[in-house]
């Protein structure tokens, strides 16, 4: 009687087994269906611009100094047709992570930063989805703005509450193209949620002379800039 109660107990587990593994495929196809169709990311990201072979030139075009590192941030929003394409457009602001010391009056005490801020259309082509990865390349196109800044020591120390009229420090911006090639990939660890990072060489092209003001500084940058861009970035995905 024994083997009678041994298939008796496989039936019954197979019975269990079997609409389990059908409720899990149908989960598994609804997922897949809800990232094939078309649907709207928005992400948001963080990570390093470099701009590795640009001559920074703050103090005057012939006092040049080796590219500098920035921490990047990003938003970003795509409409994706399907699972092979997608279109889009963000804005990265970057923030220079060196401060120089200007040129001028020694008791002044100048400094000069420097920050990005970029807009671009993005396009994408997804390869074939492996489970929950994705791997992807594009092209962006769009515009920047370098903003040079310089402040003295009496802008900065103390910082007073007092409302000032105008701006407390001298500011250039230079206006410039931007276009660029990138690699990504991303990983759906969730229904909706993806993280994933990414790697892009773009060109700026800035006025080909540093712009001047009106006290004599020069915009640190002019020309054709090389640009190397590296981030994570997480993502939400929302069915249309």
């Amino acid at each position: 009687m024994r083997w009678v109660a041994f298939v008796a107990a496989a039936v019954a587990w197979a019975a269990g087994v079997a609409p389990a593994r059908a409720e899990e495929g149908a989960a598994a196809r609804a997922r897949r269906s809800r990232r094939d169709s078309p649907h709207t990311v928005f992400e948001l990201g963080a990570g390093l611009l470099a701009l590795p072979g640009a001559k920074l030139c703050p103090r005057s075009p012939a006092d040049c100094e080796p590219g500098e590192t920035s921490i990047a941030l990003r938003l970003q929003n795509f409409y994706k047709l399907g699972d092979s394409f997608a279109v889009g457009a963000g804005i990265t602001w970057a923030f220079g992570l060196r401060r120089d010391t200007a040129a001028g009056e020694a008791s002044l005490e100048r400094d000069h930063s420097r920050s990005y801020f970029a807009v671009a259309g993005q396009f994408r082509y997804y390869l074939p989805r492996f489970g929950d990865w994705q791997v992807w390349g594009g092209s962006t196109v769009g515009g920047v703005v370098v903003n040079d800044s310089w402040t003295t020591k009496a802008d900065r120390e103390p910082y007073a509450d007092t409302d000032f009229v105008g701006p407390r420090a001298l500011t250039i911006g230079s206006e410039g193209l931007a276009v660029g090639l990138g690699v990504g990939f991303e990983w759906s660890f969730a229904e909706d949620w993806i993280f994933g990072s990414s790697a892009a060489y773009a060109n700026w092209f800035l006025p080909g002379e540093p712009r001047t003001s009106p006290t004599g500084d020069h915009a640190s940058l002019a020309g054709r800039i090389d640009i190397l861009d590296f981030g994570l970035q997480v993502a939400y995905r929302i069915p249309i």
